[in-house]
């Protein structure tokens, strides 16, 4: 937009002078109290209005304090209520830890990390996978399957090393969550490492397609996976000698 504005000549035969947008724009921007100093246009001045009425200079500025009032408050509301869930999921976290600590097999951590998850957050489905070639592999009642398969279809889960979350096919819905894939639309899919190797894959689940999101924040989920590696590598080590 490059309108320009005449500035007439006067009586002193000085000739018309055209100036730009961008100038009359570049003035004012360096001189900030020019409006002070010529109050008067301020009255004069008038915007047109998204209702079709043109409104005076000061009522378009008191306009946008407004939205800028209004956006700056939804942002704080936001901000708190991110605190809010934060200072939650620290709770939950803190105590599953805990509670981990105490356990005396990998059958009690999965208990424990279970009852502590769906219990007191929106998760709805868990499981947790383990892989049958790692050197610590359980036996018992876990569920254990082929890691080739595994690794290669997370692949990116166990690369980055940090929760995936998202939609995933029926197919493979079906597979996570083999006793509740029907109810689940939202998954966080968390790698489980032991000494930097993939041990196991912790998917959880959620009924609402919002719920997990690739946009959601990982970081306690990240946690929680970690501390699970560490319980498990100890459990399975222990079983073994």
């Amino acid at each position: 937009m490059n309108k320009k504005a005449t500035i007439p000549a006067g009586q002193s035969g000085i000739e018309a002078v055209e100036l730009t947008a961008e100038q009359v724009a570049g003035f004012l921007g360096t001189h900030p109290e020019f409006f002070l100093e010529h109050e008067k246009l301020l009255t004069e001045l008038s915007l047109p209005h998204d209702s079709g009425k043109a409104v005076s200079l000061l009522e378009h500025q008191v306009m946008l304090l407004r939205r800028r009032f209004d956006n700056t408050s939804r942002k704080l509301g936001e901000l708190l209520e991110n605190g809010r869930r934060s200072e939650q999921l620290f709770g939950i976290t803190r105590e599953l830890v805990l509670a981990l600590l105490e356990t005396r097999n990998a059958e009690q951590a999965i208990a424990v990390t279970r009852g502590h998850l769906l219990s007191r957050t929106g998760v709805e489905a868990l499981e947790v996978i383990f892989l049958n070639n790692h050197r610590r592999a359980p036996g018992g009642g876990l569920r254990v399957e082929d890691a080739a398969m595994i690794v290669d279809e997370f692949h990116d889960v166990f690369r980055l090393n940090k929760a995936h979350c998202g939609p995933q096919s029926e197919t493979l819905l079906q597979w996570l969550f083999p006793d509740g894939s029907a109810r689940v639309q939202s998954t966080a899919l968390c790698p489980v490492k032991a000494d930097g190797a993939p041990l196991a894959l912790l998917a959880l689940g959620q009924r609402s397609p919002d719920y997990f999101t690739v946009q959601m924040e990982t970081l306690f989920l990240d946690f929680i996976a970690e501390v699970m590696g560490a319980m498990f590598t100890l459990h399975l080590e222990a079983a073994t000698d």
